[in-house]
């Protein structure tokens, strides 16, 4: 297996979509079974400078995209992370590899002291993947989200820079 992770590009908004439309990974994203590609590629577009993304491409294929959203203001030292993987490479490495890149863009060249993310709490695979890059539950919003049909707890999790500012005040 070839894999590289390399930065979004417009023509990889197909590829991107057909991901979120997996019925392995619709369930677990905060998209809807009714979103249009055109509104995919209008999005990629107009990412704004906050919006770090990478995808991961196995043989030239892309099979799973990565992202990082840099706050502002007086959260400018907090990011938000999310992540979808082709459900034909879950378990193979793909989402270590764009957390991997992620965490590294946050910690050495953002300088992020705090990233966060929501995981559902039917998802346990992500959460795990979440734990052993170093996040940590914080809480839990009951019923936060709709998905196939249920109302969804989502786990809220962080992860601060190692030898970062926020991790000596701890």
């Amino acid at each position: 297996m070839n894999l590289l992770i390399r930065p979004v590009r417009i023509s990889d908004v197909q590829s991107i979509y057909r991901i979120m439309m997996q019925e392995q990974v619709m369930p677990y994203i905060i998209s809807l079974p009714s979103d249009r590609l055109e509104q995919l590629e209008d999005r990629y577009r107009t990412l704004p400078k906050n919006v770090y993304e990478f995808v991961a491409e196995v043989d030239g294929d892309v099979v799973g995209n990565a992202g990082l959203v840099q706050l502002s203001a007086r959260r400018s030292h907090a990011g938000t992370f999310y992540i979808a993987v082709d459900s034909n490479f879950h378990g193979k490495g793909i989402g270590t590899a764009l957390m991997t890149k992620i965490l590294d863009l946050a910690d050495n060249w953002l300088m992020l002291e705090r990233v966060e993310l929501g995981v559902l709490a039917t998802n346990p695979r992500a959460q795990a993947l979440y734990e052993r890059h170093g996040f940590v539950v914080e809480g839990k919003k009951r019923a936060a989200i709709r998905s196939a049909g249920e109302y969804v707890d989502e786990v809220v999790m962080s992860r601060l820079r190692p030898n970062g500012l926020l991790n000596r005040q701890v």
